[in-house]
């Protein structure tokens, strides 16, 4: 079937966005890298010093176990959330619903894991990861919904979306899930013993949610490369009607794209209340599944380059704050390097820039 889809739609498949070393991989680096000269500059004219500046990035980032081990916790639901951004992408789909879709995975994740005591621990864990999993993808598929059914602008639905879910979480840690005798912010009550994440490094918050996004990251670029779903979302993402005509229910792709994108934000949200947080608190991840977006953007849409992406977001996240005691540069200035990369690889993303990569390489001009 895949080879016959293949076939009737060859004219659409833009083989060279899938084998094109210099787009895919050297692009991403190359915006990293003018991003970081451009900040460099910045950090120059302000009076401050910048290889100091970049080694305390460095080292808060990446200088001993405890740091590095901190970093990549940091990026995992980057990653997962990244990664939903971009599978939805690829149907033709604009995701702007992580933070939503990432908030109803805490919520169903701990409403399960702070309920239901007496079951093995490893089940409970099992079944509230499964919750936050089917909750991030129906949360999405009400945007994916009004799409295919009504042709609302999914961009706005989901932002909108966004906040109702915030609000949701608002209520609920405020009144029916509030834990009782606890000072200070409204929170949930707490995950249950056991049903915690194990931790992957004694002494560290590295969880077990790691191999959950490793895996993630390795099934989907399987999906995507080698299996007729994954074509069939391409297609879709390329030419609805044109996929429409050769058989594909491009409504019923559509749907399942967006289920899974918001299936792996909620995975996220999972992550974030069982890896370490054991308990729901307003305002718990504000800008993670926005973040995802750029992580989506850096790393081109392919898994293992999201992957590399969201390392190098988390890096600048758990950096900044050594940054700002070490260099005694204002932490913000992290931020504007990453706000350098977004535009650098929306840049080096134009099609004369590409069309300039492809002739490096000898190939024909059109797709």
């Amino acid at each position: 079937m895949a080879e016959d889809i293949s076939q009737n739609l060859a004219p659409l498949k833009p083989k060279a966005r899938f084998s094109l070393p210099i787009a895919n991989v050297a692009m991403p680096l190359l915006s990293i890298v003018v991003a970081a000269l451009a900040g460099a500059v910045i950090i120059l004219l302000m009076g401050y010093d910048p290889l100091k500046a970049y080694a305390a990035l460095a080292q808060g980032s990446f200088g001993n176990l405890m740091q590095t081990s901190e970093t990549v916790k940091t990026a995992v639901p980057l990653l997962l959330c990244g990664l939903g951004i971009a599978f939805a992408f690829q149907s033709g789909a604009f995701n702007i619903g992580a933070v939503g879709q990432m908030y109803m995975g805490g919520l169903a994740a701990i409403l399960v894991a702070g309920q239901f005591a007496g079951l093995p621990g490893w089940l409970h864990m099992l079944l509230a990861t499964l919750a936050a999993f089917v909750a991030g993808g129906l949360w999405a598929l009400l945007p994916a919904f009004l799409k295919v059914r009504y042709a609302s602008n999914e961009i706005i639905s989901t932002i909108l979306l966004n906040y109702v879910a915030i609000y949701l979480v608002d209520y609920m840690v405020a009144g029916p899930i509030k834990s009782g005798g606890y000072g200070g912010a409204p929170t949930s009550w707490p995950v249950l013993a056991g049903v915690m994440y194990p931790k992957l490094v004694p002494q560290t918050q590295l969880h077990l949610g790691l191999i959950f996004a490793l895996s993630a990251m390795v099934i989907l670029f399987f999906v995507m490369r080698y299996t007729t779903l994954g074509q069939r979302v391409r297609i879709v993402g390329q030419n609805r009607v044109a996929a429409t005509h050769a058989g594909i229910r491009a409504d019923r792709v559509f749907l399942l794209a967006f289920f899974l994108s918001g299936s792996l934000a909620g995975l996220a949200g999972a992550a974030e209340i069982l890896g370490y947080q054991a308990r729901l608190i307003s305002g718990f991840a504000p800008s993670t599944g926005y973040d995802a977006i750029a992580v989506a953007l850096l790393g081109g849409h392919a898994p293992f380059l999201v992957g590399l992406s969201a390392l190098f977001f988390a890096g600048l996240q758990t950096g900044a704050v050594a940054m700002e005691a070490i260099a005694k540069l204002p932490a913000q200035l992290v931020d504007l390097i990453r706000v350098l990369a977004i535009l650098a690889v929306l840049a080096a993303s134009s099609p004369r820039i590409v069309e300039f990569a492809r002739k490096l390489q000898g190939e024909d001009r059109k797709w």
